[in-house]
């Protein structure tokens, strides 16, 4: 595709660490203007991971979930357990540092697909979910009621990024960008703290493109009335996929 979109921005909110391969593809794709503002800061935490050397299954929940381990212990573990990756990204940063992933969902599947195959294989073991501070309870509760013995392992936090009212302005005005990315349910809900009242409602008029129905569904009840599509996979190729199409349509 010829570079003929650099006239339309992309609000991008994913965490910052997480954002220049995405940007890089939108620059390459069409020549699209990105515009960063990370709505979650990743804050990694060392632990002890001797609940997961010890697991029959350990799974890994994202990308942060991978380098959060590997900080607080080198990948690959040694240990008898098998590792599950939820998301295509995760498995493929696990296998980077040389992990072995026994459970990988098809391109598009999230955690409940994951959950399904998992508990297929054995429903009645000791499970770690490595993940951040926060997150659906919905796999640890199914894996329990299958009979699991489940634990938590946490090896990052979420943080709500802090900016100046200069650096808001700097970055959304005085135009707000023509299309929003949106990585997460807790990005969506941190960007409307981050953005200033007076822009709010402007905001809510923009493209979204998120990676879930049910971002879309929280999204739809704070207000956001243009269109939002839901990348398909979830993820980097979705997102582009969806970001370049509405480009286009905003080009006409």
């Amino acid at each position: 595709m010829e570079k003929s979109l650099g006239n339309i921005s992309v609000l991008v909110t994913r965490p910052a660490h997480q954002a220049s391969g995405f940007t890089q593809r939108l620059e390459e794709a069409g020549g699209i203007t990105s515009i960063g503002l990370p709505t979650i800061k990743i804050q990694y935490v060392k632990t002890d991971v001797d609940v997961a050397l010890k697991s029959d299954i350990n799974i890994f929940t994202s990308v942060n979930s991978v380098i959060g381990a590997h900080r607080c212990s080198a990948l690959p573990w040694a240990c008898p357990g098998k590792t599950a990756a939820i998301g295509i990204a995760t498995a493929s940063a696990l296998k980077s540092h040389g992990v072995s992933v026994d459970f990988e969902p098809a391109s598009g599947a999230g955690s409940e697909a994951l959950l399904l195959e998992i508990l297929n294989v054995n429903s009645k073991s000791a499970i770690t979910i490595i993940r951040g501070d926060s997150g659906r309870e919905k796999l640890r509760n199914s894996l329990t009621e299958a009979g699991s013995v489940v634990d938590y392992l946490t090896v990052y936090k979420r943080i709500l990024p802090d900016y100046t009212n200069a650096e808001l302005n700097r970055l959304l005005t005085p135009a707000l960008p023509d299309i929003i990315s949106v990585t997460s349910d807790l990005g969506l809900t941190n960007l409307l703290k981050i953005v200033p009242v007076e822009l709010r409602a402007e905001l809510k008029t923009r493209p979204l493109v998120v990676n879930s129905e049910r971002c879309a569904s929280l999204a739809r009840s704070n207000g956001f009335a243009g269109e939002i599509a839901i990348a398909d996979p979830p993820g980097d190729d979705g997102q582009v996929t969806e970001i370049l199409r509405m480009a286009l349509q905003l080009k006409k």
